[in-house]
């Protein structure tokens, strides 16, 4: 294995260091590297957003879930795919018809309030830090049980090698990656399923296996209750999710976004029920493990032939790098181009601005691998948190901003505001819904926002119509 492991990986690296090479010599502007010239097509736009989507969460977390609960954490999926729907109906085309650069400037742009838009990349920089914790902590995981690696080592490595290419050339090369990538996860798990099955006899067995071990992970492991406020949570945060969404600005044109979209959802429904089987068949194979995140490393190490081991060991990192990159692109955007560009220094020429990006970039890096070296939870927790958060204070203002015009700049900061507050008090004063009161963080924090944003906006000054004209063209009135 340590040998297949490392040809595989040498080839790995290389292809990205090719591919990050060709990036730098292409970007030029920061048009280049935070939108990559706005050059992207349906086809590598779908895997990005499947490469940006498809994280640590899945490969460790969603595998690892699968696990402990069977079935029924697959429907959360539902969720998912629901939230990219809505993106591609309501969202995708009218942001890539803007033709901003960050979301943040549609945020600005749109309610006509450069605080606004401030809020919006402060807000991007602290949940999206979370986010990093849960990836980081997954190569530390998988580090470990695999090759008996310090975590803090792994994570330093994970870190020098995402920033390298996401430094280099920016949007640009990262989304060929991020396509590279994706052909990868769906080709490991293609290969790793018929292998799980053959060893566990057939699927006949295998399910009276699961049986045995526990009926739940069949089908009633979770109640409806939980599973719709996790879907909820995926599915709201997907929609107006700052790190998807961003990647609509590089691509061609309207209908490109759209139809990326419905790719993503194509490689997602093979990448859900690969992960579903993955898991379930663990169970049966190692029905003791110690932590339910070491399912998907184990099975690369112990069980698949060497070559299938290391093609998965490689999908698994590139999971995890590809969110990281685009992580990275999105918090460090937020800083240089939505706070310093705006607030600090609005005539910095573009070579000072990409220059902030890298240093930004390289800084955020860093910052969250004290907290993933904690293990504050498993991974599929730390996504869920992350993904309650983003819905929380981003849905409304995006995704109702973009459809409704009489929204207004005070509407918009109240409901960033009041969504995140609820979301973060409800959630860690020990109100957590389900046993108390039936409902979720994400629940409460969705409506909070909503309610504000509606209210505050029928009581406040309208934003100018130029800022408005933009998102809701002639015959296009969005309810006003």
């Amino acid at each position: 294995m340590g040998t297949t492991f490392l040809v595989v990986a040498l080839t790995y690296l290389a292809a990205l260091a090719g591919i990050s090479a060709w990036g730098y010599f292409q970007t030029k502007t920061e048009v280049d590297f935070i939108a990559a010239g706005r050059t992207i097509g349906p086809l590598v736009g779908g895997a990005v957003l499947t490469a940006t989507q498809i994280s640590a969460g899945t490969f460790v977390g969603t595998v690892g879930r699968h696990y402990l609960a069977g079935v029924s954490w697959w429907y959360i999926w539902f969720g998912v795919w629901a939230g990219w729907l809505v993106s591609a109906f309501f969202v995708a085309p009218k942001l890539r018809r803007f033709g901003a650069l960050t979301v943040p400037d549609y945020v600005g742009t749109r309610f006509g309030s450069k605080s606004a838009g401030a809020l919006a990349g402060a807000l991007i920089v602290i949940s999206y830090t979370i986010y990093l914790v849960a990836q980081y902590q997954a190569a530390g995981e998988v580090a470990l049980t695999v090759f008996g690696m310090r975590p803090l080592t792994a994570m330093l490595i994970l870190v020098a090698s995402t920033v390298f290419y996401t430094l280099l050339g920016g949007v640009r090369s990262s989304s060929y990656i991020d396509f590279l990538q994706t052909l990868i996860m769906v080709s490991a798990l293609l290969v790793s399923v018929p292998v799980l099955v053959h060893y566990v006899g057939g699927v006949r067995p295998a399910h009276a296996a699961l049986a045995a071990i526990d009926p739940r992970v069949l089908g009633g492991f979770y109640g409806v209750r939980e599973l719709i406020a996790v879907g909820v949570s995926f599915g709201f945060s997907i929609a107006a999710a700052p790190y998807e969404m961003t990647r609509f600005f590089s691509m061609r044109d309207e209908r490109t976004a759209r139809q990326a979209i419905y790719v993503a959802i194509g490689f997602q429904v093979v990448i859900g029920l690969c992960v579903l089987a993955i898991g379930m068949l663990m169970r049966v194979l190692f029905p003791n493990l110690s932590s339910q995140d070491l399912a998907s490393s184990v099975m690369a190490f112990q069980v698949l032939p060497p070559i299938v081991g290391a093609l998965l060991l490689i999908a698994m990192l590139s999971a995890i790098m590809s969110t990281v990159n685009s992580i990275l692109l999105v918090v460090g955007a937020g800083v240089a181009h939505d706070l310093y560009g705006k607030l600090f220094r609005p005539r910095a020429t573009q070579e000072h601005l990409v220059l902030v990006n890298r240093v930004a970039m390289l800084v955020l890096a860093l910052v969250p691998i004290w907290f993933a070296l904690q293990k504050y939870g498993d991974v599929q927790t730390v996504v869920v948190e992350q993904a309650k958060f983003v819905a929380s204070f981003f849905f409304v203002p995006v995704v109702i901003g973009l459809n409704w015009r009489r929204g207004t700049a005070a509407g918009a900061i109240a409901a960033m505001l009041g969504g995140f507050l609820a979301c973060l008090v409800w959630e860690f004063t020990g109100q957590r819904g389900f046993a108390r009161h039936g409902i979720d963080a994400v629940e409460l924090g969705i409506f909070t926002s909503g309610l504000l944003f509606f209210a505050v906006s029928r009581w406040t000054r309208p934003v100018p119509e130029e800022n408005v004209r933009v998102f809701f063209p002639q015959g296009e009135d969005g309810g006003g």
